[in-house]
């Protein structure tokens, strides 16, 4: 696993004001009290670490609008409760916000439609998807 450092920088705006900011992940929290500042910062922080994300890359040499596979696709990933919604969707990606770690039908759903409805997925984190 590669080693990351992230800044946590910790400012007194005012009487009772507090701002803490991480560059690196672009969490800016502001609270009336240090403790509040702290305890909302720390959730990003958990949250940047712990969210993945499921992409699934569509090959389309046209490049036009969305197509019927990539729809299918979206609806099945929801049906079978892999990811509430499409997060966003951008040259020929989609992306969606894993809720929990994949069960081996999942998975196993997923490998079997790589060439049917999708060309390929793969799960990534925060950091390298790169959504904030």
């Amino acid at each position: 696993m590669e080693e990351k450092t992230f800044t946590l920088n910790i400012h007194q705006t005012g009487q009772w004001q507090y701002e803490t900011t991480i560059p690196e992940i672009g969490v800016s929290k502001t609270a009336p009290m240090l403790d509040i500042a702290l305890n909302i910062t720390l959730r990003d922080i958990v949250e940047h670490l712990t969210t993945r994300y499921l992409i699934l890359v569509f090959v389309d040499p046209q490049e036009r609008p969305q197509t019927d596979l990539e729809q299918q696709a979206a609806f099945e990933v929801e049906r079978l409760c892999i990811a509430p919604h499409v997060l966003f969707a951008r040259e020929r990606h989609m992306v969606f916000v894993l809720l929990l770690s994949l069960t081996h039908v999942q998975a196993a759903w997923l490998n079997e439609q790589k060439g049917k409805f999708f060309d390929w997925c793969y799960t990534q984190d925060e950091i390298e998807v790169g959504t904030r």
